[in-house]
């Protein structure tokens, strides 16, 4: 069957994470497929707001899958299905991540915020280079406008367990970068494999016609839904058993040889 959807997560998917953007030659790649009619959608934990032209060097998606699809919009900007966070759910997150001293952010449609510890969390992010990402929030006013669609943090894994004892109930899910700290916060509901169905009832088109490419956690429900799912080289090890293949790693520009693989016809 002939694939005519080619979803991307970026962070370690299109972007490797020495490099501030995505580089040119998978920026070349996903455009050569897309004027070969290939549809391609950006589908990542991070909220629509919190993505510039500049981290995407040049790529126009046709749809987004963002806030681990809680968010998706077509390439115009119209939404196609939106799901946020109670809150019940964003309360029980900032005690808790007060009570332990740890950085928490939430996804708004504008933009990601730091609710908690958020200046400690600026500091890290301009020595990685990538200052001006997360609004300061410390001020928490910002869910009085709109409820946020997911959170992401900073918490040693043995605490998620406890937040589980105690607010278990509510439904919430932390899927955490590999082994470190860092994690999404999602609801019950959020999974990018949501978004994915939705694109592909906006184009008319069956999931098994999608090609699917990601590297994390929050991955993996999209990896086992499309038609074919792929892992970078490296990725988490709970990405690469949902995907049915992997792909050389971002360092090595693995979506731009995944692209030239299914579709040479583009080149």
């Amino acid at each position: 069957m002939e694939y005519q959807l080619l979803t991307l997560d970026i962070d370690g998917t299109l972007r490797p994470d020495a490099l501030p953007c995505v580089p040119r030659k998978n920026v070349t790649a996903v455009r050569a497929v897309q004027k070969a009619g290939v549809k391609v959608a950006i589908a990542t934990g991070r909220c629509r707001g919190g993505i510039s032209k500049q981290l995407l060097g040049g790529i126009r998606p046709d749809y987004w899958i963002c806030a681990a699809g809680a968010e998706v919009l077509d390439g115009a900007g119209n939404v196609l299905h939106t799901g946020t966070m109670t809150d019940q759910q964003m309360y029980a997150l900032v005690d808790f991540f007060e009570n332990y001293d740890c950085f928490l952010g939430f996804n708004f449609d504008d933009g990601p915020y730091g609710y908690v510890n958020c200046a400690r969390e600026l500091e890290e992010e301009a020595a990685r280079g990538m200052a001006g990402y997360i609004h300061d929030g410390e001020d928490q006013v910002r869910h009085l406008e709109s409820m946020p669609y997911s959170a992401f943090g900073r918490m040693p894994q043995p605490l998620a367990a406890q937040f589980q004892e105690k607010y278990g109930y509510l439904g919430l899910r932390f899927l955490y970068y590999g082994n470190s700290e860092g994690c999404d916060i999602l609801t019950a509901e959020q999974d990018k494999a949501r978004g994915l169905e939705t694109v592909c009832a906006a184009m008319g088109i069956d999931p098994a016609q999608a090609v699917s490419v990601g590297d994390g956690s929050n991955d993996c429900g999209i990896l086992k839904r499309a038609g074919l799912g792929v892992c970078m080289t490296g990725g988490d090890p709970r990405a690469a058993r949902a995907a049915d293949r992997l792909c050389p790693p971002a360092a090595e520009f693995g979506v731009a040889q995944l692209c030239k693989e299914l579709w040479p016809e583009a080149f």
